[in-house]
């Protein structure tokens, strides 16, 4: 039996990457491999709970004073504008000797690490180890971005942001606008360049991971690796894997603000696939004129739902002004009634998506909770918002055919989101074809993506043997070079 292997991940600090790489973390670590991930010290406490007999935190300073920051701020999941974020991605950089030192001097067998930090590849270069990347996103949306660079980019050959074009060179027909392309792709800026930097550093690395499973998007598996020339390693979900347990999947970011029995009990009470869910991450806080036509489309539509709302909770100084962002009477009538719930902050959205009364999920498309939903085998709502969540809304609903456009036209910062408003005829328009007899065969797909994604995480399925495979490769890596050592 060979020796174990030892690990370094390095997580981005921000509860859409830090989490699945965690957690992917953890699925070596269950293997017997000897894992470390290397975090600030304020993100320990989102991480600690992964931690194991063979996973272990080593954690470094932010030095946020240095940087402007106040002290515990570090996380991404704490800003809410551009200056803030500056002056953490600059606190960031000034961490990289200080992590360069510590893994140079405590060398692993492999360095596993997010794509924003592309300086790994040359630090794993001269330790003579492979460098995995992680991917937040799904090939599919690499596929996406590989297909919008060079000067025959198909964006370029339309005459008006919203006009209609084919992204040529995929496996499917697949249709966008310009208007729903990241800003750096419309016109290159800094943020272009470093998409740039990160590619390269891609290429020069053994090869990508991804919390995503083969069975979901083969065709783009295989064209990203013919495209980039090294092997994708699709090893998820992970939340499948690790979140078996109801009380495992009421906190993975934060704390849900309400518990386990509050949610079944209410969910226990529904037919299947009556239940509409509303979330849009953990970062978006959409104006009150945005939430106000969601709450008049949830109530038009007929749907129960459960709705999870950011930025309106007791501790918001606005949170008394619920006239501005919700219709008359809106919230008593849905309790009075068993129509609806509203959760103000963090829900448990593993446990409610997976509740066999959930039949529709509206999401911003961002990948995690993408693949909860296929998971769960629901049909989806699709508002995406920025990053590359307008590309994994066109697999969704182009590719897969298990969701609807909410009717979102343009790509926006994350701190400009719901500057167009999308209208609650549009969203009630939405929900009533994925909650109803149009959304069942989209919803007959959605149940059996869900099966194939519980088959790819057990003994023998392709995400479990996809892991196997690449542990015997690092194994194999790491055997040779002690060899060449030795002799």
């Amino acid at each position: 039996m060979k020796s174990p292997l030892k690990l370094y991940f390095l997580p981005y600090i921000s509860p859409g990457h830090m989490i699945p790489l965690s957690e992917m973390a953890r699925l070596f670590a269950n293997q017997g491999h000897h894992v470390t991930i290397i975090t600030t010290t304020s993100n320990a406490t989102l991480l600690q709970k992964y931690t194991t007999a063979t996973l272990s935190l080593h954690l470094i300073p932010l030095p946020t004073k240095e940087a402007g920051l106040p002290d515990g701020l570090e996380n991404f999941i704490s800003v809410n504008d551009l200056e803030t974020a500056g002056k953490l991605y600059y606190a960031l950089s000034l961490l990289q000797p200080v992590i360069e030192e510590f893994i140079t001097s405590n060398p692993p067998d492999c360095i596993v690490s997010d794509m924003f930090y592309p300086w790994t590849a040359d630090l794993a270069s001269q330790l003579q180890v492979p460098r995995m990347v992680f991917h937040a996103a799904c090939i599919f949306a690499m596929c996406m971005k590989e297909s919008m660079r060079g000067p025959d980019a198909p964006h370029l050959k339309v005459s008006s942001d919203y006009e209609l074009f084919e992204v040529k060179g995929l496996p499917d027909p697949v249709f966008m606008t310009r208007a729903q392309l990241p800003d750096y792709v419309r016109t290159p800026n800094g943020y272009t360049q470093l998409m740039e930097m990160w590619r390269e550093a891609e290429k020069k690395s053994y090869g990508v991971m991804v919390n995503n499973f083969y069975e979901l998007d083969p065709a783009y598996t295989e064209h990203y690796s013919k495209i980039m020339g090294h092997k994708v390693w699709n090893i998820g979900p992970a939340a499948q894997i690790l979140h078996r347990g109801s009380g495992d999947k009421i906190e993975r970011v934060h704390k849900a603000v309400v518990g386990e029995n509050q949610c079944l009990s209410w969910l226990d009470t529904k037919e299947p696939n009556s239940v509409f869910y509303v979330c849009f991450g953990s970062a978006i806080r959409f104006p009150d004129d945005q939430l106000y036509e969601i709450a008049s489309a949830l109530e038009s539509s007929g749907a129960q739902f459960i709705w999870a709302v950011l930025g309106k909770d007791s501790d918001n100084s606005d949170s008394n002004s619920d006239s501005e962002w919700l219709p008359a009477g809106f919230e008593e009538k849905m309790k009075e009634t068993g129509r609806g719930m509203i959760i103000r902050g963090w829900a448990p959205q593993v446990l409610i998506l997976d509740h066999p009364s959930v039949g529709g999920f509206m999401t911003h498309c961002g990948w995690n909770s993408t693949i909860e939903g296929v998971s769960a085998g629901v049909g989806m709502v699709t508002w995406p918002l920025y990053a590359e969540q307008f590309y994994n809304e066109k697999l969704i609903t182009q590719v897969l055919k298990i969701g609807v456009e909410a009717g979102v036209e343009e790509w926006n910062l994350w701190v400009d989101v719901g500057r167009k408003l999308v209208k609650r005829e549009k969203i009630e328009a939405a929900i009533r074809a994925v909650m109803g007899e149009a959304g069942v065969e989209m919803r007959r797909k959605a149940k059996e993506l869900s099966v194939k994604a519980k088959k790819a995480v057990q003994d023998g399925g392709s995400s479990h043997r996809n892991l196997m495979a690449l542990i015997e490769d690092l194994q194999r890596i790491r055997d040779d070079k002690m060899s060449k050592v030795a002799n």
